[in-house]
């Protein structure tokens, strides 16, 4: 953005001041906004002023990221379950199910990004919670309708293949091996990688998943709008072909240690223990690698351009913004 020829140096202080305080106060009336815009839906909707109605707008960004997680992991389950079940050419097996997971997180956000901003991914959440004002009371609700969805979404998927398992296990479930199927549900890292350099590879691809988001959802940046959900289906489905292998890409820990518990069911209580007890790997590492990319996306990137220009609402690019892994 380059800079006029009459600005002065007061100026420059001035509006530089405006972007500073603008930034702090962004985060304090995001919340009182939002509320308001919830009513304004709800006067278009032509809903009566009753208490059950209030409890449904209430709920409704709970069930939104409820229901978006559930067809995310629906269709990324599916998708690793006809690749461990029914693909003999593993490369193309490997771009097929890239292709299901950012697929499923398109859909996922259709199905909540306007009502609930879609995070669809505990990383996420905390993430915009720390830096786009999303409020930080809503967060536990979140991450519980986003741990809840995985886990139906993964009973869901199982539900459509569990006769296509038994022909290829021959009714044995199996964790590992060549007729192992519960990395379908939980990830596990490659036998020859360890938990530490799992934990990184998730860190870094959790971190450059939210890095994309936070730049597709930023308003003064150069936003996705109603093609969102397609840019961070294809943001998933470029990191799962780029930086997947290793782990096979959790990067979100409601998607991993969801359906992990629901495989418990079926392959019992050792999905938590395989693999050197891998299970914090996909959940830990997610929380880390999101807010360090968040921070580098907000320290580096936002605040030099929200000193100059900050003319555009912060609470837009908490309501438009859509996410996800």
């Amino acid at each position: 953005m380059s800079m006029s020829a009459s600005a002065t140096p007061g100026r420059l202080g001035s509006e530089a001041k405006t972007g500073r305080t603008s930034m702090y106060t962004r985060k304090s009336s995001a919340t009182t906004e939002r509320a308001g815009e919830e009513i304004e839906f709800a006067n278009q909707r032509g809903l009566e002023d009753t208490y059950l109605n209030r409890m449904r707008i209430f709920v409704a960004p709970y069930f939104a990221e409820f229901f978006g997680t559930a067809v995310f992991v629906l269709l990324g389950c599916g998708a690793n379950l006809t690749y461990t079940v029914l693909t003999t050419n593993a490369e193309s097996a490997w771009l097929a199910n890239a292709f299901g997971w950012g697929f499923g997180l398109m859909l996922g956000v259709f199905v909540a990004g306007g009502v609930s901003g879609a995070m669809l991914n505990p990383a996420v959440a905390i993430s915009f919670a720390a830096f786009r004002g999303l409020p930080w009371i809503q967060v536990p609700f979140y991450i519980l309708a986003e741990f809840i969805g995985a886990f139906i979404g993964a009973i869901l998927a199982y539900a459509c293949f569990a006769h296509s398992l038994d022909p290829f296990d021959d009714y044995h479930r199996q964790i590992g091996g060549p007729f192992g199927s519960a990395g379908a549900f939980g990830n596990f890292a490659r036998p020859f990688i360890g938990n530490g350099a799992a934990f990184l590879s998730e860190a870094i691809g959790t971190g450059v998943l939210v890095l994309g988001v936070f730049a597709i959802t930023d308003t003064n940046n150069f936003p996705a709008r109603s093609s969102t959900p397609i840019a961070i289906g294809f943001l998933l489905t470029g990191l799962a072909i780029s930086l997947g292998y290793p782990t096979g890409y959790s990067y979100n820990p409601a998607r991993d240690l969801g359906p992990r518990c629901a495989a418990a069911i079926w392959y019992g209580a050792d999905v938590f223990t395989y693999h050197g007890s891998y299970t914090w790997v996909p959940v830990a590492g997610p929380f880390a690698g999101g807010i360090v990319g968040a921070a580098a996306y907000e320290l580096f990137i936002v605040s030099k351009r929200a000193v100059v220009d900050d003319s555009r609402s912060y609470s837009e690019s908490v309501h438009s913004s859509v996410s996800l892994e």
